[in-house]
């Protein structure tokens, strides 16, 4: 959990329970937050310390984003907006919506308030299997708010504040009480506010979309974005095998599956053609010992044929000359098949790679991935997957393949796509595929040229982002 600014959190001692107290800048607790906490007694420690870690942050950014703890009643409209944008700031972090947020200033200046927020907080996203209880949290704390708020109103109604039960009016008619103390009209005024977010909008926090449970079925898969092209070339020098290098330039080359690959036998490969046919193994003799959850990971690949995109088919070739060399061992027997991927570990050498779990495979790519500085993606910390090189397949082939680049015509159509990765359905090809922004404006700004009457020749390509433009 990132530092607060504006408050600390103190553990301490109530009743024989432990729990915790927010202490703002002048060292006074807020009571809501202490409230939340006693409400918690009743759930494991791990889950109270959670929902205290989690709440202290959510008040902190309220501060910053003066809805909370002002002396001023925050508008309906800005405390809507401020909460509305905290789910953002949990999925992306605070550097990537200050970047899109300062960019866009100049046609949305009503967003400043936000910049300023990011620019003070320094939030890392948040993973996606912490999302739910993440808001579970939050809203559990607005739901408790919300009795205190009925509590301020009513109070004040016995001490004859007028106001027309709103917690705007509930504010400037503390302003002017002179029966309470300054602590009083501060804890009045801040469970007003808080529990009004509830009162007016019925509902709490909800999930953004574009964010999932690993655990729930995707459309967009924000879990395997797709690898940034400028570093494969780089993560396959950190590879600490020439196995692992080959393997994984095959992946990025050819976008075929890591099932796939695994699969592959020494007579799938033309080496002098440099080609890789990827044949269903229910079709070669020993395909009928495949368990029924080894049949599903191979998806019924209806075309032999891929395509090897440049420069990594030549670094893959490259590559499977010096694992042969060095580190690939002949089957002592035909019933061993003759894969073409082996363990290459003291113990297991030799042994087809095709049992490897999906947790090995994978700690050694993210370990391959921190040892070439590859960028995270924003969606994730160690985010990146094998699967993640198929879909930087799958994207550069649909966006940056250069059909007829002197026309500027880049990118294949999604039914060609489909028969490159294998797919059944074209249902499939559109979740790895994606139309990517800078994509869509190039194009657009050729038809604009077009229509103001340039010439062919004259028609100008927009630049490709430096960065990859990874988000859609």
């Amino acid at each position: 959990m990132a530092g607060l600014k504006n408050f600390v959190r103190v553990e301490t001692d109530r009743l024989g329970h432990t729990t915790w107290v927010l202490l703002d800048e002048q060292g006074i607790p807020v009571p809501a937050f202490s409230y939340f906490c006693e409400k918690n007694w009743d759930y494991a420690f791990a889950t109270q310390k959670r929902y205290a870690e989690v709440v202290a942050g959510f008040l902190d950014y309220l501060v910053e984003a003066k809805a909370f703890g002002a002396s001023s009643a925050p508008s309906k409209r800005h405390l809507n907006e401020v909460i509305d944008t905290y789910p953002v700031i949990l999925r992306d972090g605070t550097r990537v919506v200050c970047a899109r947020v300062s960019a866009s200033l100049q046609q949305s200046p009503e967003n400043k308030w936000l910049a300023d927020v990011c620019h003070a907080l320094e939030r890392k996203p948040i993973a996606a299997n912490s999302f739910s209880n993440t808001l579970a949290a939050i809203n559990r704390f607005l739901r408790l708010s919300e009795s205190l708020a009925v509590e301020a109103f009513e109070r004040a109604k016995l001490l004859g504040l007028e106001h027309q039960d709103s917690y705007s009016s509930l504010i400037a008619a503390l302003s002017g009480a002179d029966r309470l103390s300054a602590a009083e009209k501060r804890n009045m005024r801040m469970n007003s506010v808080l529990g009004s977010v509830m009162r007016f909008r019925g509902e709490g926090l909800t999930r953004p979309r574009r964010l999932v449970n690993p655990s729930e079925p995707i459309q967009t898969d924000l879990r395997n974005p797709d690898f940034p092209l400028d570093y494969v070339l780089p993560l396959a020098s950190a590879a600490t095998s020439w196995r692992d290098r080959a393997l994984w330039l095959l992946l990025a080359a050819s976008g075929i599956r890591v099932s796939e690959a695994l699969n592959l036998q020494w007579s799938d490969i033309d080496i002098q053609n440099q080609r890789i046919y990827v044949l269903d193994p229910l079709g070669r003799r020993l395909g009928g010992d495949l368990t029924v959850q080894e049949q599903a990971r191979f998806k019924g690949r209806e075309v032999s044929m891929t395509y090897l995109i440049q420069p990594f088919r030549q670094a893959f070739f490259q590559a499977l000359e010096q694992y042969v060399k060095t580190e690939y061992v002949p089957p002592r027997n035909k019933s061993e098949g003759d894969y073409v991927f082996q363990y290459v570990e003291p113990g297991l050498r030799g042994k087809p790679y095709v049992g490897a779990s999906d947790a090995a495979l994978n700690k050694s790519f993210k370990a391959a991935c921190e040892r070439a500085s590859v960028p995270q993606p924003n969606v994730g910390k160690k985010h990146w997957t094998l699967h993640s090189l198929r879909h930087l397949y799958g994207v550069y082939m649909v966006n940056d393949f250069p059909v007829d680049p002197e026309k500027g015509l880049f990118g294949l159509e999604l039914a060609e796509v489909q028969v490159l990765m294998g797919h059944k359905s074209i249902s499939s090809t559109r979740i790895y595929a994606r139309k990517k922004r800078r994509s869509i404006e190039r194009r657009l700004a050729q038809a604009d040229q077009y229509l103001l009457g340039l010439r062919e020749d004259q028609l100008l390509a927009i630049p490709r982002d430096p960065d990859g433009d990874r988000r859609d």
